[in-house]
């Protein structure tokens, strides 16, 4: 079996980027930033598909 590579932009997107997975993303974040303390309850997580709007453009 072969597994994507979380480190990569793509997957860490699939992985922590919908709204399916924000209670593993709060835990994540609150596991690397605050030593696994539940200072993050809640977040809103936007697209992580969008272009970047570019300055001048449009």
């Amino acid at each position: 079996m072969t597994f994507i590579n979380p480190k990569t932009d793509f997957a860490f997107k699939k992985i922590f980027g919908s709204k399916q997975s924000k209670d593993i993303l709060i835990g994540f974040l609150n596991a690397i930033l605050y030593e696994e303390k539940p200072v993050i309850l809640d977040l809103v997580i936007l697209d992580p598909y969008q272009a970047p709007r570019i300055k001048g453009r449009f």
